[in-house]
Order: C-alpha cells, then sequence, then structure tokens
C-alpha cells in the first residue's frame, strides 16, 4: 500500500512516528494510514485519493495521497500548518528515490510533487482540534506482492 511506504517513508526523514507505537522521539506525532482515531490529539493521516491511473509501457502509476495533520485543540492554528509544511516540504519535487526501502512496501518514486503550494485549513473538528492538509501526486512503480 502506497500510503504505508509514504508514512514509512516520511517516519524516515524524523516528521512522525509510523507505525504509532515505534519508538523514537515521543514529541513527533504519531501517524496512522486511511483513518483517523479519536486519539491521540495530536497526530497525522496518510490516506489514498481517487483518481489512481496506470502507465502500462512503463509500469508507473499516477496516485494522489492525502497527509492531514491534527493538533491539540489549544495549540493554535499555526503548530499544524508548520507541521503540515514541513510535511509538504520534505516531499515537494523529489523524486527517483524508494520509500519504505528494505521492507515489504518499498516503492520507487519516479516523483513526487504537492498538489498544493502550502497546507489547506480543514477547519476544526467534534473536538475543536485544528486540521490540515496536504495533497501529493506520485509517479509510483507498483509491484504486487
Amino acid at each position: 500500500m502506497l500510503s504505508m511506504a509514504l508514512a514509512l517513508h516520511v517516519h524516515g526523514l524524523g516528521l512522525v512516528r509510523y507505525p504509532p507505537d515505534a519508538g523514537g522521539d515521543p514529541a513527533l506525532p504519531p501517524g496512522f494510514i486511511v483513518d483517523m482515531p479519536s486519539t491521540p490529539d495530536a497526530c497525522v493521516l496518510f490516506k489514498p485519493r481517487p483518481g489512481f491511473s496506470n502507465d502500462d509501457l512503463s509500469g508507473y502509476e499516477l496516485a494522489e495521497q492525502q497527509i492531514i495533520v491534527r493538533t491539540l485543540a489549544d495549540a493554535g492554528y499555526r503548530v499544524g500548518y508548520d507541521q503540515a509544511k514541513a510535511i509538504r516540504d520534505a516531499l515537494h519535487n523529489t523524486g527517483q528515490t524508494v520509500w519504505a526501502p528494505g521492507t515489504e512496501h518499498e516503492v520507487s518514486i519516479a516523483w513526487c510533487d504537492a498538489s498544493d503550494s502550502e497546507p489547506v485549513w480543514l477547519g476544526r473538528d467534534e473536538q475543536d482540534r485544528p486540521k490540515w492538509s496536504v495533497s501529493i501526486q506520485t509517479e509510483a512503480l507498483i509491484t504486487e506482492v
């Protein structure tokens, strides 16, 4: 699953803890795949977006992923913005790389670009926690396991 490879890659960049119970810096928000749990308050979600297409000639597929950053209700909006921007900036204009090397989720990435020029405000959830979103597009060599 590309979302798992992305989460592992962002973990390797030192921006989240994935899997969420992984050791490491407790100050980093835990990362989740596909569904954001109600706790912890501060976390990052990686999920696929519709619009997957296949290039039969190269074996690469175009895919979009959404990354949602949620922070503590009293953290203010800027904390989540800065976290989302750091993830966006680390991924934008990258390519010719491998996400999650040496794992079962290893994926070759030809290119990765952010779809947005900056994080997009999603508002506050039902518990008043600020949420920000970043979308990325990739050309990824997807192989069947």
